[in-house]
């Protein structure tokens, strides 16, 4: 079925398209209640249902955005896709064509299937909102080149599309109980189910190739090789929450009680706008691990993670490569917090991160540390 037949389904289900209308309008009266606790990072007034729609569309476009020019070196609107509405238009800056081949995994063809899954969110959610007599945003500014990732190559795109993705999913969760319309909750849900399955395939990716990742805050489940589950879901095989402000610290770089940064540098369009505290990360197991910088003519240092805590059980520790350096030799073994680092490719800046695990699966990532071997 094609994006516009679902979006007829979507008007058709509206019985009297007057009273659809009216009921988006009012939503934000009605849904005051709830967001009380639901919204606990509250703009003001609470949002209408057309509102919620446009924080998704601000966040479509930035997916879209990021595997378009991924995968085709282009951004949506050359493609086409119209970004016009509501708020401040802006251009899209960095990133560019990637390569993404590998033997494991067709993830070439697997990111421009999910780029076209995105695309097709952005015109979906605009037809949404101009059939339901509200504006859609323009595509605010997007800075691709935010933290850095993402274009180098295979590691660091499928670093930052995981983070996309499981952030996207916890979006769209946080959002759905402030939908009033039935009609709209299940359109959002699908687009919703979508974003869990390309979560689900890059995760899988990360995992299968050994790729590191790190925690974006306290909700975050990392994929193995840092983390052990697969799936992105609570104790309770649920889905992790972000309500929009924490969805938006985390796009805006870390930021919080702030309208802008990051990959948004002006800030989202529409009213809801403004980031709020991350969720804490409130576990008490944590990474430590010396030499954190180190300048040395030593052929082989070793890395002592000793200095790492536990409040649950017997940690195992696990040193990585992190992307960006030369490439070193690790010797290390899962029970033994040291290792040993040989700078086999020559003078140069290695880059390696530690990851331990507690008894629970709980995980701590240390911060990357620099190692620069001048002989």
């Amino acid at each position: 079925m094609s994006k516009q037949n679902i979006l007829d389904d979507v008007i058709a289900e509206a019985p009297d398209r007057r009273r659809f209308l009216r009921k988006i309008a009012m939503a934000g009266a009605a849904v005051a209640a709830v967001s009380t606790v639901q919204f606990a990072d509250a703009q003001s007034p609470a949002p209408s249902d057309a509102d919620i729609l446009n924080f998704a569309l601000n966040l479509e476009y930035l997916e879209a955005e990021f595997y378009t020019v991924a995968t085709t070196g282009k951004t949506i609107d050359e493609l086409g896709i119209p970004i016009t509405g509501s708020g401040t238009q802006g251009i899209t800056t960095g990133g560019k064509q990637v390569t993404l081949t590998n033997s494991t995994f067709l993830t070439g063809d697997i990111a421009a299937e999910i780029a076209f899954d995105e695309q097709a969110h952005v015109k979906f959610i605009r037809s949404a909102l101009t059939a339901a007599g509200a504006q859609p945003v323009a595509k605010p500014a997007i800075n691709l080149n935010a933290l850095g990732i993402g274009f180098s190559g295979l590691t660091d795109f499928l670093q930052l599309a995981r983070a996309f993705e499981d952030v996207g999913v916890s979006a769209y969760a946080g959002a759905a109980p402030l939908i009033q319309d039935k009609t709209i909750l299940g359109a959002a849900a699908r687009i919703a189910e979508t974003e869990s399955e390309h979560a689900a395939n890059i995760r899988l990716q990360v995992a299968k190739l050994g790729i590191p990742t790190t925690l974006l805050d306290g909700a975050d489940i990392l994929p193995p090789p840092s983390g052990q589950k697969y799936f992105s879901v609570d104790s309770n095989a649920l889905t992790q929450v972000r309500t929009p402000g924490q969805v938006l610290y985390i796009v805006y770089g870390g930021q919080a009680n702030v309208a802008g940064g990051g990959f948004f540098p002006n800030g989202v369009n529409g009213s809801i706008n403004m980031s709020s505290a991350a969720i804490a990360i409130t576990n008490a197991t944590n990474a430590s691990v010396t030499p954190t910088n180190l300048t040395t003519n030593q052929a082989s240092i070793v890395l002592d993670a000793s200095a790492s805590t536990s409040a649950n059980g017997n940690l195992t520790y696990l040193f990585m490569v992190a992307p960006g350096g030369k490439q070193p030799a690790l010797l290390q073994s899962p029970n033994n917090p040291k290792a040993t680092v040989d700078f086999v490719n020559g003078p140069g800046v290695y880059l390696v991160q530690l990851i331990i695990t507690d008894a629970s699966g709980k995980t701590s990532s240390s911060q990357v540390i620099m190692l620069n071997y001048q002989p």
